[in-house]
């Protein structure tokens, strides 16, 4: 019991500390198409491959990823600043854009494509992040068994383990990239 109690304690110190040192995200006013790479005219990238191969991967629809940039001036934390130059690489596409942006990419839920992602801007360093797609049907599950305490997950781990979970829903997280300033720049 004092161990949750603790990491309760712990967890709402850590979210106030991460509400405090936020700042409003930039607004992001388009969206970023891809560019298929496999003849696919549209978003699912693998459609003209599914016409000879049934194993081809089944499309889920589509989400729109954001790709931010942030810079890190000091003791003050991470700040997120707009314009860097930013490639999003993945099986059958790619998509570029200036940060921050929203990108629609296809879903095909745990075939889904890791994304790459890289950013530079004058004065900063390039960087390359890897974004991996999650099940978020079962996150979602599985955290509504925390709030029924020890017995409530050992309920739903036994329920998540017995689910057909080839349906769920998949998602992909913001595209984080914190670039470095230049050794000139420092």
């Amino acid at each position: 019991m004092d161990c949750l109690r603790w990491l309760a304690i712990g967890l709402a110190i850590l979210g106030g500390a991460c509400l405090a040192g936020c700042a409003a995200p930039l607004a992001v006013n388009n969206v970023t198409d891809i560019r298929p790479n496999t003849g696919s005219r549209g978003i699912d990238v693998y459609e003209p491959k599914r016409r000879t191969d049934p194993s081809a991967p089944e499309f889920a629809g589509d989400q729109l990823v954001e790709v931010r940039t942030f810079h890190n001036p000091g003791q003050s934390g991470e700040v997120e600043m707009a314009g860097a130059s930013c490639l999003l690489e993945a099986t059958g596409f790619t998509a570029t854009m200036t940060s921050p942006a929203k990108v629609r990419v296809p879903l095909y839920r745990g075939q889904s494509s890791t994304l790459a992602v890289t950013c530079q801007k004058p004065g900063y360093q390039k960087r390359m992040i890897t974004v991996a797609p999650f099940d978020s049907t079962r996150q979602a599950r599985l955290a509504s068994g925390v709030n029924g305490g020890i017995l409530g997950a050992v309920i739903v781990a036994g329920i998540d383990a017995a689910a057909d979970n080839s349906k769920n829903d998949w998602r992909y997280p913001v595209a984080k990239v914190v670039l470095e300033a230049d050794a000139a720049g420092r």
